[in-house]
């Protein structure tokens, strides 16, 4: 199985990378794997959420044999975004995954920091009326909404390694 990844702001790619090399699998770019792998290829697919769909997904699909999906956003994990990922992306037996990477508004283009500032607009404007009753907590996630950063950690993938481990 080799591991796929389409990267907008290069959290996705650091997260295929640390994967590849803890799991001793070949990583692929997209545009690489096109060349390098065969139709019908089994892949671990990774890519970046916009709007709960796991970019490159479907294309992803028709192409090779998905054996297992990851999504990486900049949303703290929990229930409700796996739900999202689940009714916005077709996975049909593969594993659906979540790793939260982050967000750098310095490395997209205009529209996209339009597009995540209005999905964030009505939380940064509850942390920044909340002034000096931020919790500390709060005041890292609004610099988070303001200025980006990252989440990217090599703990994250436990759940992805432990699946890869039972797959083989």
């Amino acid at each position: 199985m080799t591991i796929v990844y389409q990267s907008n702001t290069g959290f996705t790619q650091a997260y295929a990378e640390m994967l590849g090399k803890a799991a001793h699998r070949k990583v692929c770019h997209w545009d690489e794997a096109l060349t390098r792998l065969d139709q019908g290829s089994p892949v671990l697919y990774m890519g970046p959420l916009m709007a709960g769909h796991v970019s490159g997904l479907d294309k992803a699909r028709k192409r090779f044999q998905v054996l297992a999906v990851c999504g990486v956003g900049m949303a703290p994990p929990g229930p409700e975004v796996m739900a999202s990922m689940q009714r916005a992306n077709y996975v049909g037996e593969a594993p659906l995954f979540y790793l939260r990477g982050g967000w750098a508004p310095k490395k997209v283009g205009w529209l996209k920091r339009r597009m995540v500032g209005m999905a964030t607009k009505s939380m940064r404007e509850s942390l920044r009326n909340k002034g000096s009753r931020r919790t500390p907590e709060e005041n890292k996630q609004l610099d988070f909404l303001l200025h980006g950063g990252s989440f990217v950690a090599f703990e994250n993938l436990e759940t992805i390694r432990a699946w890869m481990k039972d797959a083989q």
